[in-house]
C-alpha cells in the first residue's frame, strides 16, 4: 500500500465489507482492531472480522502489520491456530479480515478462578505448544502470547470435556527473516527500556521476555518459550512470577529479578498437592523463564517431551497435541535396585575426587604468580590461603582488597567472585572500582553472579559489568535509574556507571546525587566518593564548590581532609599544595595522621617515614599498611614491617599487609614472566 489509507469511522455493526460481510457487533478490540460478529451473507455463515483501528489507519507501519497477521495466519494453517479465511479493504479504504468464529472462554478467564488441575495444564499447553511449534517451524515468532490470546473452545468432536485450544492475534509477530526487528535501535541512540511506553512494546509487559524488553536483535522462537513458561508458571501456582505496581517496575523484574520456584509458591498458598514430579517442573519452568535465550529450552518440541517427563513420561503430551483425551495418573518413584545402588558408590567417590582436585586448581590460581622465596611470594601465600579459608578470612581478604585498592589485586578479586559462598555486594564496589574493559574473566565471573541477583545488588552487578564493557547492561539500568521504586542507592550505581561509559547526560547523575544530602539518605561512603569524583572530573561547578566549601573549614577536620583530597585527585593542584602545607604546620597529631595517609593515596612518595610511625599506631596501622599499597615499588623499604604485620592476630590486618606487598611488587622483577 503506497498511500496510507484511514479506517472509516463509519466502520462498525451494521456495515458491509466486500460486499458480502455485514458486521453485526463488537466481540473485543486490542492494540490493532476490533472484532467484530459478522455474516456472510450468501452462504449464511458466521464469522468474525478484525478491523483495523482508526488512528492506525493513519500509519503505514500498522497497515503492513496488520495485513502480514492475515497473510501470516493464512500460512499457518494450524488446528489450533485460529483460521482466516478472507482479507481486503473496505470502501473507505479499511483494511480487515475475516476469521472463524471461536466462542468460549479465554485462558485468562480460566485462570481468575485459580490455578489449572494437572489435565488441565496438559490439555491446554500440549496443543499451544504445537501451535507455537507450527508458527516457529514457519518461521514466524508470535511475540504476543498471554492468556488473553489462547481462546478456549468447548468441544464437540466426542473428545471429551476438555476445551478446544485456539491461538489468537498474530498482530505483533515477527517473520525472522525481516530485517531489523521492530524496537531495535542503534548504539547511537540508546532507549530506556522502562521508559518505553507499552504501546510502543512488540508484546505484552506481564509475559514479555527480557530481549522484547531490551529491544534486541533477532527476537526468536525462545521469547515465545519464556512467555509459555510465564503461563505455566500461572497455571501452576495461581500468580504470576514477576509482578509490579508499574511499569517500570514489572520489566524491571522481568529483567531483574529470579522467580521464585512453583512448588514454593504452592506450598505457601497451601494449594492442593500435584501428583506429578514438582521438583523436576520447578527446573523445566525456571528454565524457561532464564534471563538469556541461550538457556532457555531451543524449541517447543523440546519443552513439551520435558513436560511429559514430570507428568510421568507415558507420552499425555503428545496424544494431547493432537487433540486427544488424556487423563493424568500419579507418578510414582520406584527405587533403584539394591545392584544399581552399589554400583553409584564407587562412581560417586570418583566424582566427588575428581570435583575435590578441579576446585583446588581453580583456588589456587594456576601457580604462583611470584618467586615463593620473595616478600610478594610469601604475601601471595597468605592470600590464597585466606581463599581457601574460612569465610570470615575470605570476607577479610575482600576488605584488604578493597582498602589497598590496585589492579594487581584483580586476580584475587575474580577468585572471590567465582565463590559463590562469598556476598556479591561485598565485593561489587572493588569490581566497579578496579575493573576495567578488557577484564574477561572479570565480566564473565560477574556475568554468572549477576543472573542470580535480586534487587538492589542485581543493579550494582550489571553497573559493574557495564563499567567492565558489557552494553546489554544499558537497557537495564537506563531503566533503573529511572525507576523511583528502587532504593536510590541502586539508582546512583545505574546512573554513575552510564555517566562514566557514556551512555547517559552528567545531569542525571547531578540530579539523582541531590538526594544524598536529603535527611534519612544513606549512601555507602565508597559510592558517594565514586560520584563526586566524577562530578569533579567532569567539571561540575556545584560539585567543586560544595568541596572547596568544606575544605575551607577552619581548623581543618578529616572531612575538610577528604574534600581536599578529592580535589587533589582530581587535578586540583591547589588542593595539594594546601594538604602538604599541613605537615608544614603543627596540626593535632590525628590531623598530621590522615594528612599523611591522603597524600601517601595520592602518590606522595617522600613520607615512607611517617607511614613507618603509623604502621606502630594502632589508630592508624590498617589504613598506612593500605596507603603504602598505593606506592608501589616506591615503599619497598617498609616490606620488612609489613611482613612481620602479616603475623599480626587481627586477620583483616594480615591480608592487608600482605595485599600491599603484591602491589608493590607489581612492577618488580622477580615477577614471573617480567
Amino acid at each position: 500500500m503506497s498511500e496510507p489509507a484511514v479506517a472509516a469511522a463509519s466502520v462498525g455493526p451494521g456495515s458491509i465489507l466486500g460486499g458480502k460481510y455485514r458486521l453485526d457487533r463488537v466481540l473485543g478490540s486490542g492494540a490493532m482492531g476490533t472484532v467484530y460478529a459478522a455474516l456472510h451473507e450468501k452462504l449464511g455463515r458466521e464469522v468474525a472480522i478484525k478491523v483495523l483501528n482508526g488512528e492506525l489507519g493513519k500509519h503505514d507501519e500498522a497497515m503492513q502489520r496488520f495485513q502480514r497477521e492475515a497473510e501470516l495466519v493464512t500460512k499457518l494453517g494450524h488446528p489450533n491456530i485460529v483460521a482466516v479465511y478472507d482479507f481486503g479493504l473496505s470502501s473507505s479504504g479499511a483494511p480487515y479480515f475475516v476469521m472463524e468464529v471461536v466462542s468460549g472462554q479465554t485462558l485468562r478467564q480460566r485462570l481468575e478462578r485459580g490455578p489449572l488441575s494437572d489435565d488441565e495444564i496438559i490439555a491446554i499447553f500440549a496443543p499451544l505448544l504445537s501451535a507455537a511449534s507450527a508458527a516457529h517451524a514457519a518461521g514466524v515468532v508470535h511475540r504476543d502470547l498471554k492468556p488473553e490470546n489462547v481462546m478456549l473452545v468447548p468441544r464437540t468432536d466426542g473428545h471429551g470435556a476438555m476445551p478446544l485450544v485456539k491461538l489468537l492475534d498474530f498482530g505483533v509477530a515477527k517473520i525472522r527473516s525481516d530485517g531489523q526487528s521492530e524496537g531495535a535501535r542503534s548504539d547511537s541512540q540508546p532507549m530506556s527500556a522502562l521508559a518505553t511506553a507499552a504501546g510502543a512494546m512488540m508484546g505484552t509487559p506481564a509475559y514479555m521476555s527480557p530481549e522484547q524488553i531490551k529491544a534486541a536483535k533477532n527476537i526468536d522462537g525462545r521469547a515465545d518459550i519464556y512467555a509459555i513458561g510465564v503461563m505455566l508458571f500461572e497455571a501452576v501456582t495461581g500468580e504470576r512470577p514477576f509482578n509490579g505496581d508499574t511499569l517500570a517496575s514489572l520489566l524491571g523484574a522481568h529483567l531483574l529479578n529470579q522467580a521464585a520456584t512453583p512448588s514454593q509458591i504452592a506450598k505457601q498458598k497451601r494449594l492442593a498437592k500435584r501428583h506429578i514430579d514438582m521438583g523436576r517442573l520447578d527446573r523445566v519452568i525456571l528454565r524457561t523463564l532464564a534471563k538469556q535465550p541461550e538457556e532457555r529450552y531451543t524449541d517447543c518440541l523440546q519443552l513439551r517431551n520435558d513436560l511429559d517427563v514430570v507428568w510421568g513420561g507415558r507420552g499425555l503430551w503428545g496424544e494431547a497435541s493432537v487433540g486427544q483425551a488424556v487423563t493424568t495418573r500419579p507418578v510414582k518413584s520406584r527405587p533403584l535396585p539394591r545392584s544399581r545402588l552399589l554400583w553409584l558408590i564407587p562412581i560417586g567417590l570418583l566424582l566427588a575426587i575428581f570435583v575435590g582436585l578441579l576446585l583446588m586448581q581453580r583456588l589456587s590460581g594456576g601457580g604462583s604468580r611470584f618467586d615463593p622465596h620473595s616478600s610478594a611470594g610469601r604475601a601471595e601465600a597468605v592470600l590464597r590461603t585466606a581463599q581457601r579459608g574460612s569465610l570470615a578470612d575470605k570476607r577479610a581478604l575482600a576488605v584488604a582488597i578493597e582498602a589497598v585498592g590496585v589492579r594487581a589485586l584483580l586476580p584475587y578479586l575474580t577468585e572471590l567472585l567465582a565463590d559463590d559462598t562469598v556476598p556479591l555486594r561485598q565485593l561489587l564496589p572493588t569490581a566497579y572500582r578496579l575493573g576495567r574493559p578488557g577484564d574477561s574473566e572479570l565480566l564473565s565471573v560477574l556475568t554468572q553472579r549477576a543472573q542470580t541477583a535480586v534487587g538492589a545488588p542485581a543493579i550494582e552487578a550489571q553497573a559493574a559489568r557495564l563499567r567492565l564493557g558489557a552494553t546489554d547492561a544499558v537497557a537495564v539500568l537506563d531503566a533503573a535509574a529511572a525507576t523511583e521504586t528502587l532504593p536510590v542507592e541502586a539508582r546512583l550505581w545505574a546512573a554513575l556507571s552510564l555517566t562514566q561509559t557514556g551512555h547517559a547526560q552528567i545531569s542525571a547523575l547531578v540530579k539523582l546525587k541531590e538526594r544524598i544530602n536529603r535527611p534519612g539518605a544513606t549512601v555507602p561512603r565508597v559510592l558517594r566518593l565514586l560520584i563526586t569524583s566524577e562530578l569533579l572530573h567532569k567539571g561540575e561547578a556545584a560539585t567543586e564548590k560544595q568541596l572547596r566549601e568544606q575544605a575551607a573549614t577552619s581548623p581543618p577536620t578529616e572531612s575538610s581532609l577528604e574534600s581536599l583530597e578529592l580535589l587533589a585527585a582530581a587535578g586540583k593542584t591547589d588542593a595539594l599544595t594546601q594538604l602538604r602545607g599541613l605537615l608544614t604546620q603543627t596540626p593535632p597529631v590525628e590531623l598530621r595522621a590522615l594528612a599523611v595517609l591522603s597524600l601517601a593515596r595520592l602518590g606522595e612518595t617522600g613520607l615512607l617515614d611517617e607511614l613507618r610511625k603509623l604502621l606502630d599506631t594502632d589508630a592508624y596501622r590498617q589504613r598506612a599498611a593500605a596507603a603504602l599499597g598505593s606506592l608501589g615499588p616506591s615503599a619497598k623499604p617498609t616490606e620488612e614491617k609489613l611482613l612481620a604485620l602479616m603475623s599480626s592476630p587481627d586477620v583483616v590486618l594480615q591480608k592487608t599487609a600482605a595485599a600491599s606487598l603484591i602491589a608493590i611488587a607489581q612492577k618488580e622483577s622477580h615477577v614471573r614472566g617480567d
